[in-house]
């Protein structure tokens, strides 16, 4: 049992997104993550799956266009979307302000592939290679252009 204070804890950089890992997986018997994610403007996670973790998401701030499988929908502060292991996703902030979500994960260690993202992937496509390997050791798999 843990409380944390998100102010608390420094942020990490994956791709355009800012994330603040708030509980680990390996802190978890059931290996869950949980963070909150802010999105610039414009900032997004092209399509991919997960081979082990199921993802949720509430939205505290913004508007989260969020993708699962061939649905898309635009989450609103207070709204929620899951996403069951191997589904395909993606999310985006296409709007003007900020958005900030809530995000958990159960069933691997998508906080160690969020860490190893942010300090291995800094500009892409220079980086490609990095996330190559990152994605394939962490079961993540991209499937497609962003959304």
């Amino acid at each position: 049992m843990s409380y944390v204070s998100t102010s608390a804890v420094a942020p990490i950089q994956v791709l355009s997104d800012q994330l603040r890992l708030l509980l680990r997986s390996a802190d978890s018997p059931f290996q869950m993550s949980a963070m909150v994610i802010d999105v610039p403007p414009g900032g997004f996670v092209p399509p991919h799956k997960h081979a082990a973790e199921e993802e949720g998401y509430f939205v505290l701030d913004g508007a989260l266009s969020l993708t699962i499988a061939d649905q898309t929908r635009t989450l609103a502060a207070g709204d929620f979307g899951h996403v069951p292991p191997g589904t395909v996703h993606a999310y985006a902030n296409p709007g003007p302000a900020p958005v900030r979500f809530l995000a958990w994960t159960v069933g691997g260690p998508i906080d160690q592939f969020f860490e190893a993202m942010s300090q291995r992937v800094r500009q892409m496509p220079r980086d490609a290679p990095a996330m190559a390997e990152i994605t394939a050791r962490f079961g993540v798999q991209m499937v497609g252009a962003p959304a």
